[in-house]
């Protein structure tokens, strides 16, 4: 039986994702529990979050009065946090260097980012922010990035195409990762089972110019290409990057929106980000509460609409570089 959320779940969600504290975690989940519509196809669920209530609760307790902030918690910029994961010597911050032009530390040898780094990615009007990450490995099992990647809105998977055992290194970070209930998938399911997060996934394979990359890319392909979106770029040759631009924003699902007032031309700056699939009654509340609040209807000029200057209800679902003009009462 499928569970049916309501939107107001999944909004109860992304805020349990990015709490930083046991307090925060717990009055999301409680608001999950709520919200949840109570049948068999959610039995699992309904104990899932029961039990992980319970689990923050213990920790709560046991944790000091004055708690320093985790080191993957990342303050967010921009329009989305995107964290860089893969396997030593993937090329990871070569990547992140190459396309925010910031100044990650890159070497020839592995594990040599030990923290998270943000730096800012520019894609057309927007900047996503990525986060370089440490290598994992058996070797060097890096207990906290789920954590890392529970609270970004996408991530990248990066696999070495030099490597004979690409397939089998992506292999362990997501086995890794779906042990802490954190699910790298290129497109998050609209129903589920179980209290796992699903996280919309980028699988990059890097090094496209070494001997035996195309051999590696098939192998990956075979494995993972129902799973993931797949690109193949060379950091060395700098060759697919405009690519991997573009398939970060489309594994990110947003939609850009620009906004004019009546009379005047449009703000064609800096768009409001949104979801995918996010209505003229989200982007409302997304400028001011007072504006949602005394909302009557809205004109649209854009693919989403029929004709220019349309005018729209607030149900009504934008597309990618819309403009729209709010109108109130």
């Amino acid at each position: 039986m499928p569970a049916n959320l309501p939107p107001v779940y999944h909004t109860a969600e992304k805020r349990y994702r990015q709490a930083n504290s046991p307090e925060e975690k717990i009055d999301a989940l409680r608001e999950m529990y709520a919200v949840m519509p109570k049948h068999k196809g959610t039995d699992k669920l309904q104990a899932d979050i029961k039990r992980k209530i319970a689990q923050l609760k213990e920790q709560a307790k046991k944790a000091p009065a004055a708690r320093q902030v985790p080191q993957w918690v990342i303050e967010k910029v921009g329009a989305g946090q995107v964290p860089v994961l893969g396997p030593p010597n993937a090329g990871k911050s070569a990547i992140i260097a190459k396309v925010t032009h910031a100044d990650v530390r890159v070497a020839e040898y592995p594990f040599t980012t030990q923290v998270p780094v943000p730096a800012m990615m520019p894609f057309e009007n927007i900047q996503i922010q990525l986060i370089d990450s440490p290598a994992w490995s058996e070797e060097f099992d890096v207990g906290w990035l789920p954590e890392l990647a529970r609270r970004a809105d996408a991530c990248v998977l990066v696999a070495d195409l030099s490597d004979e055992l690409a397939d089998e290194m992506i292999a362990f970070i997501l086995d890794r990762m779906e042990a802490r209930d954190v699910v790298l998938v290129g497109r998050v399911p609209d129903e589920r089972e179980g209290f796992e997060v699903c996280i919309p996934t980028l699988l990059v394979g890097n090094k496209s110019d070494a001997p035996g990359a195309e051999n590696v890319l098939r192998e990956l392909e075979a494995r993972f290409g129902d799973r993931f979106p797949l690109c193949s770029i060379s950091i060395a040759q700098e060759d697919g990057l405009s690519e991997f631009k573009r398939a970060v924003f489309d594994v990110m699902a947003i939609t850009r929106v620009f906004t004019k007032q009546p009379g005047k031309e449009a703000d064609l700056g800096e768009p409001f980000v949104l979801p995918s699939g996010s209505t003229v009654h989200d982007l409302a509340g997304k400028i001011h509460k007072e504006i949602l609040a005394n909302l009557k209807y809205a004109r649209l000029w854009g693919t989403s609409g029929r004709f220019k200057g349309q005018r729209v209800g607030e149900d009504h679902v934008l597309a990618d570089g819309d403009i729209v003009e709010l109108h109130t009462r």
